[in-house]
């Protein structure tokens, strides 16, 4: 079943030392000593002290920490949660799981109603995470007219449909030409 091998993949990009480093960033304190397959800790966040957390990833959490805690933790309770399972239940981001032809029908509907005019792939696991995708998703985006099959021309200028660029010349260069 597609949605359990999502399950388990997301569970393979998600380790135990990342769920726990990524609960340090809103919990603001060292949470080394908690088992990430376990629950999550009682002590609230800390607020308003030296944060944990350092660089882009605290700026992140710009949520009342609180707030953010109390709904990890409800979801947390409501789902069965560890630690690990919620970071990955927090975290995810869109992703289109299904069989190939579902995967390719629902980026076409975003492609359809000028929801999309491209899609960014990140591969869930490397080396060979696209592969997949490229070998049964991509053919199905090619048949409905979605996905090119060829290239027009050489370079990236030429895929873009952009003209060859202008000689300009400058004072500096127009003299430099005999």
């Amino acid at each position: 079943d597609a949605h359990e091998r999502a399950r388990v993949i997301r569970h393979q990009q998600v380790s135990g030392q990342t769920a726990i480093r990524l609960l340090e960033q809103l919990w603001n304190r060292d949470l080394g000593s908690y088992d990430p397959d376990g629950p999550l800790p009682q002590v609230d966040p800390l607020v308003g002290e030296n944060t944990v957390a350092q660089g882009r990833a605290s700026v992140r959490m710009h949520r009342d920490p609180l707030a953010v805690a109390a709904e990890w933790r409800a979801l947390a309770e409501a789902k069965k949660l560890s630690i690990r399972e919620l970071i990955v239940e927090v975290t995810g981001r869109q992703s289109f799981i299904g069989t190939p032809a579902q995967v390719a029908e629902a980026l076409n509907e975003f492609v359809q109603t000028d929801a999309s005019d491209g899609f960014i792939l990140a591969p869930h696991l490397t080396p060979g995470g696209l592969d997949e995708f490229a070998d049964t998703v991509v053919p199905l985006l090619q048949e409905r007219g979605v996905f090119r099959t060829e290239y027009q021309g050489d370079t990236l200028r030429d895929h873009l449909g952009l003209g060859a660029p202008r000689a300009v010349r400058t004072r500096d260069t127009a003299g430099a030409v005999s």
